[in-house]
């Protein structure tokens, strides 16, 4: 198994119940590491503004991640540079059938089941490099480009003209 490629971890039992806000800013080395994780080509800034607030035995975890990226586009195969924003809101509980808290119904558990806490710890790098790979858009193409499907010519063999041949030669 591999390393993960960026790691912060909090102790849920070292905040206060108000919660603590952190920015994350990985330095060139993560985000190098972060970009082949993620098969883009550069990661050029990654920041994240995640707010930690601890929910009964577990957290929650809101806020926010940005980034200047370059990928290659899968029409021209020219690199480009483009910016991703994804919004964070994840629960963690240590048990897998949790209670709803009071700010959360029965139907918010159903559309997004928590993730599990593990130790009393949250590892804000992993939900970072979650985020991210998420946003980041697995056919990218440079603004405006538009993939051309080469024309065709209708008088032209069809490539199984050949095999039809080898058929009837058996």
């Amino acid at each position: 198994m591999s390393e993960a490629p960026y790691s912060f971890i909090v102790r849920i039992a070292d905040l206060p119940q108000t919660g603590t806000v952190f920015r994350l800013e990985p330095d060139a080395a993560t985000r190098d590491r972060l970009a082949r994780h993620i098969d883009v080509l550069a990661i050029h800034r990654l920041e994240a503004e995640l707010s930690v607030r601890p929910v009964g035995e577990g957290a929650r975890v809101t806020g926010g991640i940005s980034a200047d990226l370059q990928q290659m586009s899968v029409v021209s195969l020219e690199p480009f540079d483009t910016t991703i924003g994804e919004d964070v809101d994840v629960r963690f509980e240590p048990q897998a059938d949790p209670e709803p808290t009071p700010d959360e119904s029965a139907e918010d558990l159903e559309r997004d089941p928590p993730d599990p806490l593990v130790d009393g710890q949250v590892d804000l790098g992993d939900l970072v490099t979650e985020f991210l790979s998420l946003g980041v858009d697995p056919y990218p193409r440079r603004p405006g480009e538009v993939f051309e499907a080469p024309a065709q010519d209708d008088d032209a063999p069809s490539p199984f003209a050949a095999l039809a041949h080898l058929k009837d030669k058996l």
